[in-house]
């Protein structure tokens, strides 16, 4: 998913991406929203297979949020808003995410996690450092072949 956003960028930088509320932004600079919030959320402590969840309004910040897990290999984990308060806390036990980013007009779940962010009350910090490498998407494909072996085909 965050490859399709990057490829975005790429080939149509100044194209609006979104419109959130009348302001335009660009795929480049949400390509770079994006990677400074991945950047903040290994700074948290996220890593691959991590799970997050959402509790957010259809807005840029929930698309930043998602395409910001893919970027990590970060699992979303989001949640519909107009789930009880019940039917929240059923999902949060069950998934077991190690965090929640959530709006405080929502319902606040009863279920305790290792991190929690009232994006209204806490915006997201969007950090301008570049990723671990850990976490950087190896520019390789896979591809089957007649070989034993498969073939690696390098990405530009």
């Amino acid at each position: 998913m965050s490859i399709h956003l990057a490829g975005a960028s790429r080939f149509y930088p100044d194209r609006t991406a979104i419109a959130p509320g009348g302001t335009r932004l660009t795929f480049r600079e949400l390509h770079e929203r994006v990677q400074g919030i991945a950047t903040g959320l290994s700074k948290l402590g996220f890593r691959v297979g991590d799970r997050l969840a959402l509790l957010l309004p259809n807005g840029p910040e929930c698309i930043e949020l998602v395409y910001a897990c893919s970027l990590l290999g970060v699992i979303a984990v989001p949640l519909n808003t107009r789930l009880s308060l019940t039917e929240i806390d059923r999902v949060l036990t069950d998934a077991s995410p190690h965090g929640i980013v959530r709006h405080s007009s929502l319902p606040v779940p009863t279920v305790r996690l290792p991190r929690e962010r009232v994006l209204d009350e806490q915006p997201l910090d969007v950090l301008n450092e570049e990723l671990p490498d850990v976490f950087m998407i190896r520019k390789r494909f896979w591809l089957s072949s007649t070989r034993a072996a498969p073939l690696v085909v390098p990405r530009a």
